[in-house]
């Protein structure tokens, strides 16, 4: 089996409220690209490995699912057979993600949404694949909400189902999940919400999405992020990949693993200096085609000064002053502090927290909240849940 690993797309996400659809639309013309040329040469790909994060949002824009329906349809005209695997990541809503899911499945259009789904392996080329979609406390049935737990679950269900129906193939496992523990220097996010990558040692290639940097983890060196295909914010900006990977009769690991470098349409920059010289240095212009945070260390604001460089800087996005931001975030530490002081509620904790991770600011340096952000309705529930918690320990 040989087949293409990238993930965490996050179709109809916008940077600085700029629409990222052409740049989406770049890297899907380049996965058709690179199935055409593995066709024309003799070696076809026979699927497509999505772990994940399909959309941006639960609630996906008309453009992103135009593209998305637009890709499938091109896809599934130009290379009969291929298989294309797709399960909910964290910022996908299951219930729209899985729509018609039974009907695409016949179409070799795998779409794991749902817990039940979890044992049911694909068969391709003599190889079984198995998907597990991005797990919630509740997933089992259970008061499970460790995310090490439920994973652990998960991968239990695939091994005796793998056991006594396939116990002879080799086994690829798709997953939404943020792994720790790697052995080779990395690590991802030591959260509560994070696994043990030693869960999925016994498979023979595991695909994983949720962290958007090109991962290798473990001392097997079969287990994998591809990472995002472009980058999201101006702090990712490490080099894309997709990942190719062919699978033998070896159930131990993959005959080979390669990586094949995106081209970004709009790379992301950020970029510190004096606003004279972006507006006048000429060893700028190297950037041009690039989308571009400028945090400047001028003392004094610029006036307008995002309006003044946006003729050589056509995709500026946003232009900062390093000391008012370095202000700001030296406001923000005192105003948490002094709700420390006053003994401020959990309620009133949770909507700091919220305002401050759902507040965008503009290119014209103007904050707004994002409005699906619903920050009443989270504290509401999250009172209701402190409510139950009392009544129960009482």
């Amino acid at each position: 089996m040989k087949f293409l690993h990238t993930g965490d797309w996050h179709l109809g996400k916008t940077l600085y409220n700029t629409p990222l659809i052409d740049d989406q639309k770049h890297f899907l013309e380049q996965i058709l690209k690179i199935f055409s040329e593995a066709e024309k040469g003799g070696e076809p790909y026979d699927a497509l490995i999505i772990p994940g994060d399909l959309y941006d949002r639960a609630v996906p824009s008309v453009a992103a699912v135009k593209l998305f329906d637009n890709f499938l349809d091109e896809m599934s005209e130009k290379f009969s057979g291929i298989h294309i695997f797709v399960l909910a990541g964290n910022h996908d809503g299951p219930d729209r993600l899985g729509f018609a899911s039974g009907f695409l499945e016949r179409a070799n259009i795998h779409i794991c949404t749902e817990p039940s789904q979890i044992g049911k392996a694909t068969l391709i080329n003599g190889t079984a694949v198995y998907q597990i979609p991005f797990l919630m406390p509740g997933t089992f049935g259970d008061e499970t909400t460790s995310q090490n737990e439920l994973y652990k679950k998960a991968v239990g269900i695939i091994e005796e189902s793998h056991k006594t129906n396939h116990p002879a193939l080799p086994l690829v496992v798709c997953a939404h999940a943020t792994v720790y523990g790697n052995d080779d220097g990395y690590l991802s996010i030591g959260t509560a919400t994070s696994i043990e990558q030693s869960l999925f040692d016994s498979f023979t290639y595991t695909a994983l999405g949720h962290i958007h940097k090109f991962q290798k983890l473990g001392k097997f060196g079969k287990m994998f992020y591809s990472g995002s295909p472009i980058a999201y914010s101006f702090d990712d900006s490490a080099e894309k990949f997709f990942i190719s990977v062919k699978i033998g009769s070896d159930t131990e690991k993959p005959e080979s693993i390669e990586k094949i470098p995106v081209d970004t349409l709009h790379p992301v920059k950020r970029l510190t200096g004096k606003f004279q010289d972006f507006k006048d240095n000429d060893e700028y212009d190297i950037y041009k085609n690039c989308y571009i945070e400028i945090k400047s260390t001028d003392d004094a604001p610029i006036q307008n000064a995002k309006q003044l460089l946006r003729g050589r800087f056509p995709h500026l996005l946003s232009f900062v002053m390093e000391k008012t931001l370095s202000m700001e975030q030296n406001e923000n530490f005192r105003e948490r502090r002094k709700m420390l002081q006053e003994n401020k509620s959990d309620s009133d904790f949770l909507r700091r927290f919220l305002e401050e991770i759902y507040t965008k600011k503009g290119g014209d340096g103007k904050t707004t909240i994002d409005e699906n952000a619903k920050i009443e309705e989270k504290i509401k529930l999250f009172e209701e849940l402190l409510s139950d918690d009392s009544e129960r320990n009482q």
